[in-house]
């Protein structure tokens, strides 16, 4: 729970950063356009990552210049250690690691950005859509309602073809729809027509290794 904590903060931060900030903070050489591998298999790997990684072997898999470390809020001034793969670019991702195996053992990864070109090998990425996941599901699924802080979750696939180990923060294209049926702290159905109407899409999601 706090690392989801964690991660809905990480969501909010990044997606309201400017074109702008990007733009002034990408690197030199975007070594990441040469990486073909961005397949996530949940449970399994994320493109080179697996379970076993430690932030030395995402180093020596992906590059010294392409890996850095950020301290990031919790909330109420506490913080914590993430490793940033990919920094400034579309294809930034979040490594967070268990608490006593800092830099050791990964604990979730997440990925947020718009234009990402990591996506499951089921096909789910940053923006698709309410339908595609029920599709891919082959059966409908709970997700969270919105403004709060776990706004749009969704890791209840109820035992569907969608790995227990992807969870996804839904958003609404059309917002107006939500109100005032899928609000606030509780559990909505993927068949919900509200649910429908709003245009729900993903725009973040966290895998996790087997355990």
């Amino acid at each position: 729970m706090r690392n989801i904590l964690l991660f809905v903060s990480l969501v909010l931060c990044f997606s309201c950063k400017s074109d702008s900030t990007q733009q002034q903070n990408m690197p030199a050489v975007d070594a990441s356009d040469e990486i073909e591998n961005w397949t996530c298999i949940p449970g399994k790997k994320v493109g080179k990552i697996a379970k076993n990684f430690s932030e030395k072997d995402v180093i020596e898999a992906y590059g010294v210049e392409n890996v850095e470390r950020k301290e990031i809020g919790l909330g109420e001034g506490e913080m914590a250690n993430a490793t940033v793969l990919f920094p400034n670019t579309d294809n930034q991702l979040f490594i967070t690691w268990q608490l006593d195996k800092q830099f050791e053992v990964i604990d979730e990864i997440l990925i947020d950005e718009a234009k990402t070109s990591w996506m499951t090998s089921q096909g789910i990425t940053v923006g698709t859509t309410l339908k595609e996941l029920v599709n891919i599901n082959e059966k409908p699924f709970q997700f969270a309602g919105f403004e709060w802080d776990y706004s749009g979750f969704a890791n209840d696939w109820q035992g569907g073809k969608i790995s227990k180990n992807l969870s996804v923060f839904l958003e609404p294209s059309n917002p107006e729809a939500v109100y005032p049926d899928l609000l606030g702290d509780a559990l909505f159905s993927s068949d919900l027509p509200k649910a429908k109407e709003a245009d729900l899409k993903v725009r973040a999601m966290i895998i996790r290794f087997d355990q």
